[in-house]
């Protein structure tokens, strides 16, 4: 087990430099005492994602659960990946100035996670909205559908309610931390969010009395979940947040630049899961999507469909660690330096390409320009999407009130598609593909 320097988590180069009003706490920062009985003293980090995923899974025991978290260290976007025991990772994380705690648990694709929400609204848009009495609302619609189809009664102590709202947004996570109970991974939770978001919706604009589960709430209460935004109205539940190896923020976290830091939520009853000396440490644990330090005992719930409901040990469940083959660079280096060359200042984060499309697609950081609304995003990416067969190139977005735009294409240059028609897949770069983040 290695020793773990706070170098390693802030940077060694932070020491070096000239000492900053916000770098001299480095210096006299303790090193994380070790006991016998205390989590494994693991620490490394890691530029690609798939590398740190891949040795949290390696280096995980039956006793100690290591975990993938990414750090923000710039303004431009750039992330630092840190696997270590949660215990370990907080004790370093706790000891950041509150304005750099920018951190985010990487909830791995095929791995058991609670069931989570992330609810926003704007404020100067919704002035009358009540975001604690909708949260309530739409927990206890939520309780009635694990009920229904589980048999599962879910007590609201049960539940984590974390709040960052600021003067202009209302932000919520909610977790439901069920002991011995957590779903298959987020794409099955994802999948029975979207089904109950669906519900409301169809409910609220028909003229049916009486919805299925729906029924027993107020339909009045329900409408009260429906949020303005600039693309018209919506329910305040973020349904971007089920994607493969999500960044998902933690505990006493804000955003880069930002000071909205996830509290525990005024009008939360939670009863602590993990009972831990320091609270705050119990807090942060919990909190995490996808830790789970003994899985023996645990029941997978599964959501396939409403007709397609399931539950299963975990033991009978057979889960592996994907290795994704997310790359910094695609198959056509050309087109990767013309995309380079549109999207400066900015970086390519991540490059796919999809054989039997002819499509590739460029996720992009430090610029974060969309042309839906002419300016700059505060905090989502945009992403470039490539047509091989088209020849054409355009833009989309991250961001939930850009989900349907696509920027006019454009042709590719002419230098580029004279390449494509005369030498097909010679174009097609024979060096080794790096993996990178995703």
């Amino acid at each position: 087990m290695n020793t773990i320097s706070t170098e390693k988590f802030y940077g060694g180069k932070i020491c070096k430099r000239k000492p900053k009003s916000n770098t001299h706490w480095v210096k006299i920062h303790r090193v994380m005492p070790s006991h016998i009985l205390g989590p494994m003293q693991y620490w490394k980090e890691f530029s690609k994602q798939a590398d740190a995923l891949a040795t949290a899974a390696e280096r995980s025991t039956k006793t100690d659960t290591l975990c993938t978290f990414v750090y923000q260290r710039t303004s431009d976007g750039s992330r630092k990946f840190a696997v270590a025991h949660p215990e370990v990772y907080w004790w370093y994380y706790k000891a950041k100035p509150q304005e750099h705690r920018c951190s985010y648990e990487v909830i791995p694709k095929g791995s058991p996670c609670w069931l989570y929400l992330d609810l926003e609204y704007l404020i100067q848009l919704n002035p009358l909205c009540d975001g604690s009495r909708m949260t309530k609302t739409l927990i206890d619609i939520i309780r009635t559908y694990l009920l229904n189809h589980y048999h599962l009664l879910c007590d609201r102590n049960s539940i984590l309610i974390l709040d960052s709202t600021s003067s202009e947004k209302f932000s919520r996570h909610v977790i439901f931390t069920l002991k011995d109970m957590a779903f298959r991974d987020n794409s099955h939770v994802g999948r029975l969010i979207k089904t109950i978001y669906n519900d409301i919706m169809l409910y609220l604009s028909s003229d049916i009395q009486s919805h299925g589960i729906l029924k027993h709430f107020n339909k009045a209460d329900i409408e009260e979940m429906l949020v303005v935004t600039k693309h018209g109205k919506k329910l305040f539940i973020d349904n971007g947040v089920y994607t493969k190896n999500r960044h998902f923020r933690v505990y006493l976290s804000t955003k880069w630049g930002k000071q909205s830091y996830l509290t525990v939520s005024p009008d939360c009853t939670h009863t602590p899961l993990n009972k831990c000396k320091e609270k705050e440490l119990g807090i942060f644990l919990d909190s995490l999507i996808s830790y789970f330090p003994n899985k023996s005992n645990l029941i997978l719930l599964e959501f396939l469909n409403r007709s397609n409901v399931t539950a299963q040990l975990y033991s009978k469940v057979l889960t592996k660690t994907v290795r994704e083959d997310d790359n910094q660079t695609s198959p056509y280096p050309e087109i990767d330096k013309y995309i380079r060359s549109i999207i400066d200042p900015g970086n390519i984060r991540v490059t796919k390409y999809f054989d039997k499309t002819k499509i590739l697609r460029y996720e992009i950081y430090g610029n974060r320009f969309c042309e839906n609304i002419g300016r700059w995003h505060k905090s989502n990416n945009v992403y470039w999407i490539v047509d091989l067969n088209k020849k054409e190139i355009y833009q989309k977005c991250h961001d939930e009130d850009c989900s349907g735009f696509s920027s006019v294409p454009k042709s590719l240059p002419e230098e580029i598609m004279f390449m494509l028609d005369t030498e097909g897949d010679i174009l097609i770069s024979s060096v080794i593909i790096d993996e990178n983040i995703t």
